[in-house]
């Protein structure tokens, strides 16, 4: 748990796709004295929609809810007194003038950034509300270097995405009796790629199936396969039911910083046979998990060859489950803690 001196203000925003114990939110269960801001409305409604809807989104995304948020933030900034750390979970929302208009030198705002460089590059062109920010958390390699230079920031650090390994833990009981191939989300998935090396895979191992787990307006994203089962709206248990029957994660990736499926899959023993892109190398550094080329060739090669090696299998499986414990988020409440009181 995250204690410290510091008032500490957390600006949280959870993806309506991520499940209860997934996510970057989970932050907030692990910081007792935080205060949590989530939109909920204390202005009229109708007041906060107007607001979000008159500004333009290339500043990231702003809503009703960032109004809402911004107005706690505004309330609470004037009932505390001391050093503050004001912390948006997800920079690419929610911040415009707070930052901006409120100088006070006890109060340092940061923001966690989740998207790859060319991403926030793509979506966010009006950077001049970021630039109050007086520091950055990265959750990937791929983005520190990016964020200082976009941003014009001295204060990056790197902060790895955390995990929690109490909850997505390794069953090997719930196995499925066949080879079962698992894919998991949406966001900057090669649904093209995923589609064509699966069916070339199920073809050449005959007793092996998939499963995908995707949010409902992408299910028609995966081909209709007489061995792929499509799932979406998954509950949290049978979430990790799926993790802990597969035999391996498969996840073709366009890009990415930290991957919250790469990590449920480590934490629940998997092999991983994912893309050699953004920071996925480094989150599965020293493991042997499997890092393709974005080719169709390459994702079948491997996963052929793994399916057809129990040794391997095994022994990747416990190599994951030993890695992810460097990103429990014990550990990485933490790291957050000394990088808050470093604002000072």
């Amino acid at each position: 748990m995250l204690k410290t001196i510091l008032n500490t203000i957390l600006v949280h925003h959870r993806s309506p796709h991520h499940a209860q114990n997934s996510g970057y939110g989970r932050l907030v269960d692990y910081c007792p004295d935080a205060t949590v801001l989530t939109g909920e409305p204390r202005l009229p409604y109708r007041m906060a929609k107007y607001i979000g809807q008159w500004h333009t989104q290339n500043a990231g995304i702003y809503n009703s809810s960032s109004v809402q948020k911004e107005w706690q933030l505004y309330k609470a900034l004037k009932q505390l007194k001391g050093k503050t750390v004001v912390h948006y979970l997800n920079a690419e929302r929610d911040i415009r003038y707070i930052p901006k208009y409120i100088k006070r030198r006890d109060v340092k705002f940061i923001g966690t950034f989740h998207k790859p460089p060319e991403v926030l590059k793509e979506t966010i062109t009006d950077t001049s509300y970021l630039k109050q920010l007086d520091g950055a958390i990265c959750v990937g390699h791929n983005q520190v270097a990016f964020i200082k230079e976009w941003l014009g920031l001295e204060q990056v650090n790197y902060i790895p995405h955390g995990i929690d390994t109490g909850y997505f833990v390794p069953n090997i009981s719930k196995k499925a009796p066949n080879p079962t191939l698992l894919f998991v989300g949406q966001h900057l998935r090669d649904f093209d790629l995923f589609n064509t090396a699966i069916s070339k895979v199920l073809e050449l191992c005959p007793t092996a199936e998939a499963i995908a787990i995707v949010a409902k307006p992408f299910v028609m994203k995966i081909k209709q396969h007489p061995k792929i089962q499509v799932y979406s709206e998954v509950p949290d248990k049978q979430l990790r039911d799926f993790y802990q029957r597969a035999t391996v994660l498969f996840l073709p990736l366009k890009d990415a910083t930290a991957c919250n499926a790469v990590l449920e899959g480590m934490a629940c023993g998997l092999p991983v046979v994912t893309s050699n892109v953004g920071s996925v190398p480094e989150y599965l550094s020293g493991t042997g998990n499997v890092l393709c080329d974005n080719s169709v060739e390459s994702f079948v090669e491997a996963l052929v060859a793994l399916l057809k090696d129990e040794e391997k299998l095994t022994r990747l499986g416990k190599a994951s489950r030993e890695k992810v414990m460097c990103y429990d988020w014990q550990r990485v409440v933490k790291q957050i803690g000394d990088f808050y009181k470093s604002m000072y």
